[in-house]
């Protein structure tokens, strides 16, 4: 007796391309969708703040408006996503689906832990609002950089140094290498002291956080062009130079 197999269909290229396209508009509808509703509560908490302090205390505000600068990064990223890449490319990947509907929300996670971490790395507890708003949005887009920098914070926390040994002055890197005036860096090194100055080149890193145990500085770039040094300063007069090590990026 034999036995007739049926082979399976084969795959419909226009039906996939096709499918691909809705998914491609959902997921751009989708970020339409958040960021109009980002618009709204934004002009809602402008004109009637009082409103929403009525459910929120004053103590977690920043927090909130950090989540949502940090929402409205993922959004933002999500959209760059969907307008790099194409269906009639290939270059679509519909795995990559729940990574665009949860950027709003993993942006807005990644708002608040910003400034939780900026407060952990702050002497004095106390931190720079725009600094944090700007954070949270760059970290909101960029969930690489804002892993980096919880590792690097996460090695704060649980480091235990040696009070009566004393780090020798350095700076070793800086990250990002490349940036606009306005973003955040994140300079790692040792030895960094209270009240330490940062210049790349001429001008002074605005908004200078440096932690407690001496071994990171976090800043806002100051304006500039091209490649310069980036020169820490202690306030003992210690100076230690990172020659070339950040550019500029229009």
């Amino acid at each position: 007796m034999s036995v007739t197999t049926t082979a399976p269909p084969s795959p419909d290229p226009k039906a996939d391309a096709a499918r691909c396209c809705w998914c491609r508009l959902g997921i751009f509808a989708f970020n339409l969708v958040v960021v109009l509703g980002l618009v709204v509560i934004g002009v809602l908490y402008a004109r009637h703040p009082e409103h929403f302090r009525l459910l929120i205390s004053d103590k977690v505000e920043i927090a909130v408006r950090a989540a949502w600068f940090g929402a409205l990064g993922g959004v933002v990223i999500s959209l760059k996503g969907v307008y790099d890449h194409c269906c009639d490319r290939g270059d679509w990947d519909d795995c990559f689906n729940l990574w665009h509907l949860g950027r709003p929300v993993s942006g807005a996670l990644a708002g608040m832990i910003t400034l939780l971490l900026l407060l952990v790395v702050s002497a004095d507890g106390k931190v720079s609002e725009p600094a944090v708003y700007a954070a949270a949005f760059i970290f909101g887009t960029q969930e690489r950089r804002f892993f980096n920098f919880l590792s690097e914070v996460a090695g704060l926390v649980v480091r235990v140094p040696s009070e009566d040994q004393k780090l020798a002055f350095k700076a070793k890197s800086i990250e990002p290498a490349q940036g606009a005036a306005g973003s955040i860096v994140l300079i790692s090194g040792q030895g960094f002291a209270q009240g330490a100055k940062v210049t790349f080149g001429t001008a002074e890193l605005a908004n200078v956080i440096v932690s407690k145990d001496g071994m990171t500085i976090v800043g806002t770039v100051p304006s500039g062009t091209g490649a310069v040094d980036v020169t820490v300063t202690n306030p003992a007069g210690e100076r230690s130079i990172l020659p070339g090590k950040f550019t500029y990026r229009t």
